[in-house]
Order: structure tokens, then sequence, then C-alpha cells
């Protein structure tokens, strides 16, 4: 059965997509990184995980999703979430322990390239089957995003209602974070910088540059 990826750069709301996807569709989900939720069972509870390195395996029927932040390798469908490139690049820095500098983030110095470079290879506007998905939309119009995932995955919406967002970080903590503002992080040389490399894909996909 041909895999559905869920493609994204890291910290986009890969996580959320795939917590959506197991409570409002019943559709489990797994990932190319192995132990990918760490050793957190409860946190692959609430997502509705399947790891595949241990030999589990999905359901027969079952839509093969998978998650990945690696470049895209074929043409199969793709749900593809995009999220402000400052508030993703803020979220990895968090997500890394601050062990890098924002500056060799923004410069892509690290295996998932610059944000831009990462949207513009997979090319989401020009896949022949992507959804291309905006992670506030999932944040602030759920119903939206659920009518399009439905049309989508041609399947039909059993619920609409999630954990909330602060319940899932009590789980976990580092996959998801309790809610912050990237301005409080990226300002100044460091936000000048972000724009001189992902300003164009930033003002295509609609974000505003401050």
């Amino acid at each position: 059965m041909t895999p559905i990826w869920i493609a994204s750069y890291p910290r986009s709301g890969n996580t959320f997509l795939r917590t959506i996807l197991w409570h409002c569709f019943g559709l489990r989900s797994a990932s190319v990184y192995p132990q990918d939720l760490g050793e957190q069972n409860a946190l692959g509870e609430v997502v509705g995980h399947v790891e595949l390195s241990t030999g589990e395996q999905f359901k027969p029927g079952e839509p093969i999703l998978v998650k990945t932040h690696n470049p895209p390798q074929d043409r199969h469908p793709t749900i593809y979430i995009v999220r402000d490139g400052r508030a993703a690049t803020v979220s990895l820095w968090h997500f890394y322990n601050r062990k890098h500098s924002l500056r060799d983030l923004i410069e892509g110095h690290h295996k998932f390239s610059t944000w831009s470079n990462h949207i513009q290879t997979w090319n989401p506007w020009q896949h022949p089957n992507a959804l291309l998905l905006h992670y506030e939309a999932m944040v602030d119009d759920p119903e939206s995003v659920l009518k399009q995932l439905s049309g989508f995955l041609n399947r039909p919406i059993i619920s609409k209602q999630l954990p909330e967002r602060d319940q899932i970080s009590d789980v976990d903590g580092k996959w998801v974070r309790k809610k912050s503002d990237w301005r409080n992080d990226l300002k100044g040389e460091d936000l000048a910088f972000f724009y001189s490399i992902n300003q164009p894909i930033l003002e295509k996909l609609g974000y505003r540059c401050e």
C-alpha cells in the first residue's frame, strides 16, 4: 500500500497534525525515525503512534501515514505542513536545548537545511498529490482543516474533540511545548538575517514581515 507522507520542516506542527488525525479521524501514523517520540509511551498514545522499529504494523485497510522531515524521495501523496518560519526556527532552537546558535539554525547548519529550502524542495504548490496545511490554521480554524483532511484522505470526521495543548505538553514538554512567542528570542540582527534568507518564501506563504 502506498504511504502518505506527513512532511514538514521540524517544529512546524507535525505532531499536532498526527494528534488531529488520531483523535478526529481514528487514523494512526508512524515515523521514519525510530523511537521518534522518545521513551514516552504516554505521548505515543495521545498521537496515535505506530512504532515501526519494534515490528508494530498498521492494521489491514489503514492508510499508511508516515511522518518525515527528510527531503522527498518519491511523489507519493503528501500532507505538507508549513508554519511561520520564525516560530519554527525558535522552537527548533529550544528543542536542541539552545546548543546551536539561532544564526546557525537560520543558515541551515543542521541536517534539515534552511526553512525556505525545505519548503522549496518539497514544493507542495506543484506536487501532483499534496495537501498544503498551515499550522496556524490548524490552531485557529480547525473546522476548515478537518474538512480539507477529510476530502484529501477520503475519510469521515469522527470527532472534533482534541486534547488541549497544555494538556499534551504536560505529558511531554519536549515534542509539544507550551505556547510561546518567537519575538522574545528572534530579533535584531538575527531577525534581519532570517529575512535575508527566507523573506520571499515567508511572503509567498502569506506571513507578514515585521
